[in-house]
């Protein structure tokens, strides 16, 4: 990108560096910050930063400054303090839901919200017994679709299958098709379910929703509303559950 296209996005840039590059422990004298932002072909001046600072804490970006060795500019106020993202990370690396590829995605995202010195504190591996990651990478998309349906009330297809005791997908009804009309999603010994009417059946019934594949919304409209009426998701879930 040419220099002067840079220059006219340099408080953006500005955010940038200072989002990635200070936290409350670590801050960056004025030098330093001009260094950086020539780095993306940006030229400023001392006296242009101060307007810059006051411009993003105007915006909600809160630059705050301290003496140490000269002044010291950091973001100080985050969207999200270094413990939040500590937990989100632990939770994410412990739940089996998540395939360890998305798990993986997942945490670089997390990461990115710290500064680059709490990287090192985010990179941390946690170890839940009897946690095995799951094996289907699309469940994570198939959480979105069913919540999509849910929303448009709208009936879904897919393929529902099990595993075999060499890890092997066995498909349920031969690979024929399930439709049903989703209502819900509910949350059981670190799994996903979805509770829905299926009208071959004429009842409730529910699926492991790591277990689903090629999910589908459908043009249909749901059926089951009158299942549904006086449904009562925790007597269910304890019901089918414990």
């Amino acid at each position: 990108m040419a220099k002067s296209s840079n220059q006219k996005m340099k408080v953006l840039y500005l955010w940038k560096i200072l989002t990635e590059m200070t936290d409350d422990n670590h801050g960056m004298t004025m030098k330093e910050i001009l260094t950086e932002l020539n780095r993306y072909g940006i030229t400023a001046e001392r006296k242009s930063m101060y307007d810059d600072f006051l411009a993003l804490n105007q915006f909600g970006i809160s630059v705050e400054s301290k003496r140490e060795n000269g002044v010291r500019y950091y973001i100080g106020d985050r969207e999200f303090e270094l413990p939040e993202l500590k937990l989100l990370v632990d939770a994410v690396q412990s739940s089996k839901f998540i395939t360890r590829k998305k798990s993986e995605e997942l945490i670089r995202k997390i990461v990115s919200l710290g500064s680059k010195y709490e990287a090192g504190q985010l990179n941390r591996q946690v170890y839940v017994a009897n946690r095995i990651k799951t094996m289907n990478e699309s469940i994570y998309y198939n959480v979105d679709y069913i919540h999509t349906a849910i929303t448009a009330n709208q009936q879904i297809s897919f393929i529902y299958f099990d595993w075999n005791a060499k890890k092997e997908k066995q498909l349920r009804r031969d690979g024929n098709l399930y439709v049903v009309s989703p209502w819900a999603l509910t949350w059981d010994d670190d799994n996903y379910y979805l509770v829905a009417f299926e009208a071959q059946s004429g009842g409730i019934k529910h699926f492991r929703v790591d277990k689903m594949l090629h999910i589908t919304v459908l043009d249909d409209h749901r059926q089951g509303r009158e299942w549904f009426s006086q449904f009562d998701m925790a007597v269910y879930s304890k019901k089918m559950f414990g």
